[in-house]
């Protein structure tokens, strides 16, 4: 359109729609600030929109323009910005209508016309507004439900803790990294027995309780998730096996010292443990094989007990 207007001989509306469209190009070499350059794109056009009223642009239709403005605020600053930004816009574009009639900018307007365009624009404002309003509340609620949906993909339903899917990721992300860590299987001793003398619901209750007193004794940097049945899974970041067995042992502890409560009984939970090394020369598979002989090695000398 610019070059139209220059080859039409008109300068006046030539240079500030080449100015227009540098700033429009501008922000496109911004990389990743991308903020500031769709500013820099909606206030340049809000700028070009009121100078096209002032002007008139080609043959007085230059403020047909301003219809373009509302969805690209909308789109640009979101609902409630957008809704202020708009406001200021209508008061600027009558302001402009004003000040071109009465500065002679040009004279080609009716008495009715900016009535008509201002209460056409704000009418299509508005309904901008509700579709941007709608589309909002709308993609809120998808992105809680896809967050909702993928927290419960890597959640165990019964104890609230990170299943085996999550885990295994976390292990794969620390392993890519060739770092040091432990890592801990535990079982239920005597899980069977427990499930058949108390009945399933007890033995749910038992898997919640290890669960909260094992979240309990983590540090920030660990993780215990339930690898699976009446096993866990612990991931000790940066943890050398003395470091590991002390852990352990604290496990082993805080189970003596806190029984579950089963109406008027107290049940008496414990586990085996095997513990392993996660290495840069022992890869997840080999260090998981490992943990669960270990595992085994403590059932078979009596249980209640953990092999490094």
């Amino acid at each position: 359109m610019a070059m139209i207007a220059l080859f039409n001989n008109q300068p006046i509306l030539a240079y500030p729609l080449l100015g227009s469209s540098a700033l429009f190009a501008s922000s496109f070499f911004l990389g990743d600030r991308v903020e500031i350059s769709s500013l820099i794109v909606l206030y340049t056009l809000y700028a070009l929109m009121i100078y096209l009223v002032l002007t008139g642009g080609s043959h007085g239709t230059g403020p047909i323009w301003i219809f373009i403005v509302s969805p690209v605020t909308f789109f640009v600053r979101g609902f409630k910005r957008g809704i202020i930004d708009l406001i200021i816009f209508v008061i600027c574009v009558t302001g402009a209508f004003y000040l071109s009639s009465y500065f002679k900018f040009y004279s080609g307007y009716s008495v009715y016309f900016p009535i008509r365009i201002i209460a056409s624009f704000i009418i299509v404002a508005l309904l901008s507004g509700f579709y941007e309003y709608f589309r909002q509340m709308y993609s809120h609620r998808l992105i809680e439900l896809v967050q909702k949906n993928e927290y419960l993909a890597t959640r165990d339903p019964l104890t609230n803790l990170p299943n085996r899917r999550y885990a295994m990721e976390e292990l794969e992300q620390f392993e890519a990294q060739q770092q040091t860590a432990s890592i801990i299987i535990a079982d239920v001793d005597n899980f069977k027995d427990i499930n058949d003398q108390y009945g399933h619901s007890v033995g749910d209750e038992v898997l919640k309780h290890l669960a909260e007193l094992f979240v309990a004794q983590l540090s920030e940097n660990d993780m215990v998730a339930r690898w699976g049945g009446e096993e866990f899974l612990f991931f000790l970041r940066h943890k050398n096996k003395q470091q590991a067995t002390q852990f352990a042992n604290d496990i082993h502890h805080a189970l003596s010292q806190n029984r579950l409560d089963i109406g008027v009984n107290q049940l008496a939970v414990t586990v085996s443990m095997g513990i392993s090394k996660l290495t840069a020369d022992v890869s997840i598979d080999k260090a998981m094989h490992k943990a669960d002989e270990l595992l085994y090695q403590a059932k078979e000398q009596g249980k209640n007990k953990t092999c490094v």
